[in-house]
């Protein structure tokens, strides 16, 4: 079972998220100030943290940034308030999700739940290239090649092709898109931005990118990995399990 951190110095707070998650299984290591979370974080492999940003001795932004300089460990920031604004710098820092002070079950553990998913197939696809269609993917090497061919990405695009992979049931919103992938606050301006990159991707990877079967329109909402490449994915990766 996952092994998670919680690092909170609200001592209720902290023993409350703690014994909710150990009802589910999880094995759980409580922190209540930066610098115990940094010796617990040092000595043992987590799968995920839980993080307050408000902390005695080092602030919750500065952990993060110290241990992504080493980790990509999906990190919750628990959080009563967070600004559009604070949300997408904690985003370029390396935060993957929020949830709100409330201390509402439901939404803790399906938070939970969904990132150490998408850490497990992350890691599945990480282990090795893919093969989609024509595409052979090296997601480690981040290079990609189709009919035999090598084909020049940019870093965007490629890290488009991954998030889409890493993600195969998710819908993105052009907001959701234009936050993860170029990591700054969103705007409606960047619409076409977004949507030259996705066509400039298609062109590349796309058999026909007219009728695409990787990079799928969601109508009035934005993109998503094809229906019929997410279930081929998802087939594989439970044949595999």
């Amino acid at each position: 079972m996952a092994k998670i951190l919680v690092v909170e110095d609200n001592t209720i707070i902290n023993k409350t998220i703690s014994r909710m998650l150990q009802s589910y299984g999880y094995k759980v290591d409580s922190a209540f100030d930066a610098e115990k979370a940094l010796l617990l974080f040092n000595s043992n492999q987590y799968d995920l943290i839980i993080l307050d940003l408000h902390l005695p001795k080092m602030s919750g932004y500065t952990f993060l940034q110290v241990i992504r300089k080493k980790s990509e460990v999906p990190v919750i920031i628990n959080t009563a308030y967070a600004s559009t604004k604070s949300r997408v710098n904690l985003i370029k820092v390396g935060a993957d999700d929020f949830i709100e002070k409330s201390m509402d079950k439901n939404e803790i553990v399906e938070s939970v739940k969904l990132l150490l998913d998408i850490k497990e197939k992350q890691e599945e696809l990480k282990k090795k290239t893919l093969e989609v269609y024509d595409l052979v993917i090296d997601f480690k090497n981040r290079s990609l090649v189709k009919k035999m061919k090598s084909i020049e990405l940019t870093s965007k695009e490629f890290d488009i092709l991954k998030l889409l992979f890493d993600n195969p049931r998710t819908a993105f919103s052009r907001k959701q898109l234009y936050m993860i992938i170029w990591g700054e606050e969103y705007s409606p301006i960047y619409d076409n931005t977004i949507n030259v990159h996705m066509k400039r991707l298609r062109t590349k990877i796309e058999k026909d990118p007219k009728k695409p079967l990787i990079v799928e329109t969601v109508f009035k909402h934005g993109y998503r990995l094809g229906k019929k490449t997410a279930e081929e994915l998802e087939n594989r990766l439970e044949s595999q399990a």
